[in-house]
């Protein structure tokens, strides 16, 4: 289980989160939505370690992972960032195998797993092209893949959708809900609600540093509450086969 306990961000200065609580176990993929600048990323940096809290604590497993050092976190949580470097001089083979690094696993066993990882995203034809090669799309599978190949129980994911067609966005989130069902504790953050709304377990909605709403997509994704968040005019109707909620403007 990954936990923040009233935690507070500032950076620059500025205060971008404050208060904020959020515990999550596994079991059910958690996404995480809200307008620009609501401090989506930030939560996610917050709970990777990336950025140390000015008030309050994330543990995991009990462990508050600030007091923890740089290879003793990344065995315990994966972190995908927004925004991935597109020029890395290796094959998409190598850099999924990054993920492989602090691995106490025998050589073969950490192959094993850099070729699953490949194969659950769908990159098994590219692995051995240069990723600066590679299509946007493309280069953000193979840092998925780097970041599920970590083999870590707790994954954390900023916009992993970003640059991905329909097709392999569905089927990226469908994996980690997978993942999640399987006893990994994933978080994700999602601009597209729908996508959220098809394969989130939990929905946590965020504006201005706070959390507003959490609970499931049909509890979160409203009319009402997403009109007050997003400030804009939206509308809600349900799936006419699998009743989730779908959001339209």
């Amino acid at each position: 289980m990954i936990r923040a306990e009233d935690l507070a961000i500032e950076l620059g200065g500025r205060t971008i989160l404050t208060g904020l609580d959020l515990h999550v176990e596994p079991g059910g993929l958690v996404c995480i939505v809200g307008p620009n600048g609501a401090g989506k990323t930030t939560l996610l940096r917050a709970l990777a370690g990336e950025i140390r809290p000015s008030a309050g604590a994330v543990m995991v497993g009990g462990e508050v992972l600030s007091e923890l050092a740089s290879p003793e976190r990344a065995l315990v949580r994966a972190f995908l960032a927004q925004v991935d470097r597109p020029d890395i001089p290796y094959s998409a083979r190598t850099v999924v195998g990054f993920g492989t690094h602090l691995s106490t696993l025998d050589r073969r066993t950490q192959d094993a797993t850099v070729r699953r990882a490949l194969a659950d995203l769908g990159i098994e034809d590219v692995a051995d092209r240069r990723v600066g090669s590679l299509s946007g799309g493309e280069r953000r599978r193979v840092a998925i893949a780097r970041t599920l190949a970590q083999d870590a129980s707790v994954l954390l994911l900023d916009e992993p959708t970003d640059s991905l067609d329909l097709g392999h966005a569905d089927e990226v989130l469908a994996l980690l809900a997978d993942l999640a069902v399987s006893g990994r504790t994933v978080v994700v953050s999602s601009h597209d609600l729908n996508l959220a709304a098809r394969h989130g377990e939990r929905i946590v909605m965020m504006d201005r540093g706070r959390i507003v709403a959490d609970g499931s997509p049909s509890r979160v994704l409203t009319t009402d509450l997403l009109g007050a968040t997003y400030r804009c005019e939206v509308r809600v109707t349900t799936h006419p086969e699998n009743g989730y909620p779908v959001v339209y403007l």
